[in-house]
């Protein structure tokens, strides 16, 4: 993999060879040059540095700059031909097709939508998605080269039949554009959980070797140059394809993508091949008989590639073992406090600082991590696995994992900035949740930074008024969790046997889009709970923050999983912050509150006779005190003696 690697920044020196996902093309080094055109106007270009030349190619080279702009004197100002745009026959880019109305279809590219259909494009049909009477009309109205489909349709025009659109659509694509994930090292990440996290420590590692890195992630992407969080997810299918090739045009040497289950199990990746496959979290189990979603990524594995797996999980290590004895790939284990080829040994983990030792073989190296307050130890192993495989040295792996500080809905941690409002209000996290074990890794997580605060003293001399116990308060754990109709009974019903079990206090929720089901989600989750009452029901997710921030304790921890918008990068990044401004509006509503509770009380007197101030403030011991002596004097106290 180094050696790839290491290939990749020579190529991409000036004067060397660079790739591109149309063809290779080797460039001499470039310097800007002014010459003046036919209309004499100035015009900036480009031309090649060359060592000296002899006087006589000089003067050949001048001639033929003077013959030039003579031509280009003379010459009519005319716009130039317009260029063909090329054609591609379908036969050509599939391997299983069959035509209906004709043996093969030219286009020129593939139309986004029948609405923006343009002539000579090919037109994709989606079965159960569009209409295919109006598909029909507004292709034979916009002149379309023909139609993919996956079933004939009654119209003159010509069609190529696949048997799934999608896949055909990637196979196009990826001959399009000369297979870019072959002109690159691509690395997979699958996994139940902590893709998001171990693809960013991955990139951090890899770009300190140097080298240019592209993702794909839930967060956002980038093509190595540009980094966005865009309105599209693009880490499956044909626009997967179109990223990679991206990458490749922008210089990149590596590109990672988060792999998602369910596309992996339909076949959305079968046109690439990864030279790493990394698993983490836990290789979730099936209701059906078909493979597993790490074993089909262990299927797209390339020759001589590498499969990173977490050592603690045997169904995992056998799948492994098993696909290392029928196909030419390594294996390379990590983990925890274990045995593993690339191990984290915890230090110690003290104000969300995590100090550990990073160790392979004989090597070892110490590293910090305040990410997610230091419980992303097992990311930090996967990651750093990568970086065994690219030959990267202990040390700089270390250093190059402690960057990473935070990210935005991975049990972030969330304060207002302000000191004093921070110590009146409980600690807040945050993590957008996804599954059962997203959801036991936060809770088990806020539950340990619980058992790390000290448990509140009662006063030496307290109050005569103040309320007393013989107990000392222990800090407790509130967790606002919201569920989703797209979690399946299952899910539901492992959330409901997780909030009984693991927080103080629960408050279920749900995402605003699925206020109408909530009664009938919630009851699925009611389903794996005992004690039904001690749950608290409210379906808007901002009141349930708000009520569970305010009956918190100070020392309490409030956790918020779920209830984000994950459809793309950027509605998760704004449902992120928007959750994020709710807990900080209730922590300064809250220290608000408790400053003018602590103001000291005074009492507004008012209708003094004249030649006095119209009101006065007078303090509590003023006004006990009367100014006739007396009013002063002990009360009588008479006795009641019966009669």
């Amino acid at each position: 993999m180094r050696h790839a690697i290491d290939q990749w920044l020579d190529q991409t020196k000036p004067g060397r060879t660079y790739r591109s996902s149309f063809h290779t093309t080797s460039e001499t080094s470039l310097r800007a040059v002014k010459w003046n055109g036919g209309k004499g106007t100035s015009t900036e270009s480009s031309s090649a540095i060359q060592t000296a030349t002899p006087p006589k190619q000089t003067a050949d080279a001048n001639r033929q700059d003077f013959a030039i702009e003579n031509r280009f004197a003379c010459k009519d100002a005319a716009t130039p031909p317009k260029r063909e745009t090329p054609r591609s026959r379908l036969s050509g880019l599939l391997q299983r097709v069959r035509f209906f109305s004709g043996n093969d279809i030219e286009f020129t590219s593939i139309a986004d939508s029948m609405d923006t259909c343009e002539p000579g494009q090919l037109l994709v049909y989606r079965l159960g998605e569009d209409c295919p009477v109006e598909l029909i009309s507004k292709a034979l109205a916009r002149g379309a080269a023909g139609i993919l489909t996956e079933q004939v349709l009654p119209a003159p025009i010509p069609q190529a039949i696949v048997g799934d659109t999608t896949k055909a659509l990637t196979e196009i694509r990826s001959k399009q554009t000369d297979r870019p994930d072959q002109k690159l090292i691509t690395i997979g990440i699958v996994g139940s959980a902590g893709k998001t996290i171990t693809s960013f420590l991955t990139a951090s590692v890899l770009r300190d070797i140097p080298c240019r890195v592209a993702y794909q992630t839930g967060l956002g992407s980038s093509d190595s140059v540009l980094t966005e969080a865009g309105s599209s997810l693009a880490n499956h299918g044909h626009a997967l394809i179109d990223a990679l090739s991206d990458a490749v045009d922008a210089g990149a040497a590596v590109s990672i993508t988060e792999l998602d289950s369910a596309r992996l199990r339909s076949g959305s990746y079968d046109q690439i091949q990864f030279d790493i496959v990394l698993v983490t979290g836990r290789d979730a189990k099936n209701n059906d008989f078909g493979p597993s979603a790490v074993e089909c990524a262990f299927e797209l594995a390339a020759e001589n590639g590498v499969l990173i797996v977490p050592a603690a999980d045997s169904r995992l290590m056998r799948a492994a073992n098993a696909v290392t004895e029928t196909q030419p790939v390594e294996l390379l284990t990590y983990g925890t406090d274990t045995n593993a080829d690339v191990s984290i040994r915890t230090v110690s983990r003290e104000d969300g600082v995590l100090t550990a030792m990073l160790r392979h073989e004989s090597r070892a190296a110490v590293m910090e991590s305040h990410l997610g307050n230091g419980h992303f130890a097992e990311c930090l192993a996967a990651a750093a696995a990568v970086g065994v495989v690219t030959e990267n040295s202990l040390p700089q792996i270390a250093e190059s994992l402690s960057k990473l500080r935070e990210l935005p809905g991975r049990f972030q941690s969330i304060t207002t900035g302000d000191w004093e409002t921070d110590q009146t209000n409980p600690s807040a996290r945050l993590d957008v949740g996804g599954s059962a074990e997203r959801v036991q890794f936060a809770l088990e997580a806020a539950r340990d930074d619980l058992n790390e605060t000290q448990a509140v003293s009662v006063p030496m001399t307290p109050s005569p008024h103040a309320k007393t116990s013989s107990r000392s308060r222990r800090p407790q754990l509130w967790c606002v969790l919201a569920v989703s109709s797209a979690d399946d009974e299952e899910t539901l019903m492992q959330y409901g046997r997780l909030l009984e079990t693991l927080p103080d206090h629960c408050v279920l929720t749900c995402a605003p889009a699925d206020k109408a089901d909530f009664l009938a989600i919630s009851h699925k989750v009611l389903d794996g709970v005992q004690n039904v009452a001690a749950m608290r029901l409210v379906a808007d997710p901002q009141r349930a923050i708000q009520w569970a921030h305010g009956e918190a304790g100070n020392q309490d921890l409030v956790l918020v999983v779920g209830g984000m918008d994950r459809s793309n990068p950027d509605r998760e990044r704004h449902s992120i912050d928007e959750f994020s401004q709710t807990l900080i509006r209730c922590a300064e509503n809250r220290h608000q509150a408790a400053a003018l509770a602590s103001e000291t009380p005074s009492l507004k007197v008012v209708g003094f006779p004249e030649g006095l101030p119209a009101e006065k403030n007078i303090t509590e011991s003023d006004a006990c005190v009367s100014d006739t002596p007396e009013d002063n004097d002990p009360p009588n106290l008479k006795l009641f003696d019966g009669t």
